[in-house]
């Protein structure tokens, strides 16, 4: 009755793992979010709501970090909604800075829409309005709205996206790390049907999941549907950017790791060996190379770091993917305790590298813990850090097993270990798609005050703590025509017992005034106007304008 009973405990886990990868497939794919706002828009010109004289030669778009000319998309619509021809997007004095040479227009509101890919892969949007004039009507916001469709991809590809990052990382640490261990014990492991079978399932996994994740990655990058993730003109797009590159060079590592595998049973060249751990360090470098450490500050030095952790998470989970697809009988023989043994002092060095690696990386992207709790990506980095403890836990008890009971007794608690580990890399793949700190979105302010007949539109952009420009534009009672004296201007915040300081304005035109105002912090700022209508007359408007 035992040899049944194990074989249907045996059959129920294996049924139990291949369920929880495809329930990770689908929170992951189903995680992935409409807009991945890593870089994001410092200043712009024309700056949004600022109000010109003419119409700009050029518009130029300053992110805080570098962004993908190629990539890029900005385009121009006028009051009515219809779009203008501009030229190509190129890449300015650096890489964040992308500009387009705009057409000759005349008076009135237009709008800017625009989406790049951040340097480290993920795809931004953003739009503003700006005027031409100072006796056009219309609503910025009402024609950003009008004309903001088409920006982002289709639901459908950003899920996909989603679920091919898990298949190809899922993929190479059971390629690799369990391949890797189960050449440790070829007589015992590689003989077995589930050994071979969950090499074949990781190699298929990591090839289809790389050339996926090229393809909807041009899809994202785009704005496209499916379709646009087999188009070779997308693929050419996309090919020339850092994550095009590591994507694509991925799957041509796949394909050489699936190359060296079926060589395997026939190799007599000392080199097989050595070019396999050559061709997984590379596969495994994309994964950095084209994320989150790519964007940090040296990148040489982030990738790095997240290599060696991603390195030790193969060792480890790979490991126990491996001792999960052996039979208690294996791991009971001499070459299945020695194994286990040699995966137990591995892991005693793997785990801590994970652990130390982990930390930093998350103090890094997250700029500390403070605000772990308010992102997407520190809630999914709490739960993983969750997970990853009960997989410790599991841990200490196939190490309490191992040396009370004997290698055959960790069978079910390696198996457990399995099942959470494939969790970890989910909730991984899908932090990856994620902000790893507060997006703190600019807030561009327009306001018409009104007192004794004059009207004054105050707008002022970014709207955030920095500097920011502010265009004023009058109509006095007598009309635009009749031009005031003078005005003149100045903020304050109270909740930080900052006193009033002045801004200096600029007279751009008849009744038109622009001026820099620099906002040391957020907070809701009280500005005010002091407008002289006449030699005598003078008009005191106050305003609430909130920086976040």
């Amino acid at each position: 009755m035992a040899r049944p009973v194990r074989r249907r405990f045996v059959g129920l886990a294996g049924t139990t793992l291949v369920l929880a990868v495809v329930a990770v497939v689908v929170l992951v794919g189903g995680g992935s979010r409409a807009a991945f706002a890593h870089a994001s828009l410092e200043s712009s010109a024309p700056a949004a709501n600022s109000v010109l004289e003419a119409g700009p030669d050029s518009i130029v778009l300053d992110f805080n970090e570098g962004v993908e000319a190629e990539l890029a998309s900005i385009s121009l619509f006028d009051g009515d909604g219809s779009v203008l021809q501009v030229g190509t997007p190129k890449a300015g004095g650096d890489d964040t800075i992308v500009s387009v040479i705009a057409p000759q227009v005349g008076d009135g509101i237009y709008a800017v829409v625009w989406r790049v890919t951040s340097s480290d892969g993920h795809v931004v949007d953003g739009a503003f309005s700006f005027q031409v004039g100072t006796g056009g009507t219309g609503d910025g916001q009402q024609l950003i709205d009008q004309v903001r469709d088409g920006v982002r991809s289709q639901p459908a590809v950003r899920w996909w996206y989603g679920a091919a990052r898990f298949l190809s990382l899922a993929g190479a640490i059971a390629l690799l790390g369990a391949g890797w261990w189960l050449l440790q014990a070829p007589a015992l492991m590689l003989a077995r049907r589930g050994a071979k079978v969950l090499i074949a399932v990781a190699a298929v996994a990591l090839g289809v999941g790389s050339a996926a994740a090229f393809g909807l990655f041009g899809a994202e990058a785009v704005a496209g549907t499916l379709a646009d993730a087999a188009s070779p003109s997308v693929w050419a797009d996309v090919a020339g950017t850092q994550t095009g590159r590591m994507l694509l060079a991925r799957v041509v590592f796949a394909v050489v790791l699936v190359g060296l595998l079926g060589l395997r049973a026939r190799r007599a060249w000392g080199w097989w060996r050595l070019a396999a751990a050559a061709a997984g360090i590379f596969t495994l470098y994309t994964f950095p190379a084209a994320g989150h450490p790519n964007g940090q500050d040296p990148a040489a030095l982030w990738i790095t770091l997240d290599l060696a952790h991603l390195v030790a998470i193969t060792i480890w989970l790979g490991g126990l993917l491996a001792l999960a697809v052996s039979s208690s009988a294996a791991l009971a023989s001499p070459e299945g305790g020695r194994l286990v043994r040699r995966f137990s002092m591995a892991s005693a060095i793997a785990v801590p590298v994970i652990v130390a690696s982990g930390v930093a990386q998350a103090l890094k992207l997250a700029g500390g813990i403070a605000d772990l709790t308010e992102t997407d990506w520190g809630r999914l980095l709490l739960t993983k850090v969750t997970v990853v403890v009960a997989l410790l836990a599991l841990a200490g008890v196939s190490r309490w097993l191992l040396r009370h009971d004997g290698t055959a007794s960790i069978r079910r608690t390696v198996i457990a270990e399995a099942m959470l580990g494939v969790v970890v890399v989910g909730l991984a793949a899908g932090m990856v798609a994620l902000p790893p700190r507060p997006q703190i979105e600019a807030r561009p302010f327009a306001q018409q005050l009104s007192s004794q007949g004059l009207i004054a539109v105050i707008s002022l952009s970014p709207g955030v703590v920095g500097s920011n420009e502010m265009h004023i534009v009058m109509t006095p009672p007598g009309g635009s025509i009749t031009p005031v004296v003078n005005a003149t201007a100045r903020v304050s915040l109270a909740s930080a017992l900052i006193p009033a300081s002045p801004v200096t304005l600029t007279r751009e035109g008849p009744n038109h005034y622009s001026g820099l105002i620099t906002f040391p912090r957020g907070g809701d700022w009280t500005f005010e106007l002091i407008v002289q209508l006449t030699e005598t007359q003078s008009i005191l408007f106050t305003s609430t304008v909130p920086i976040p």
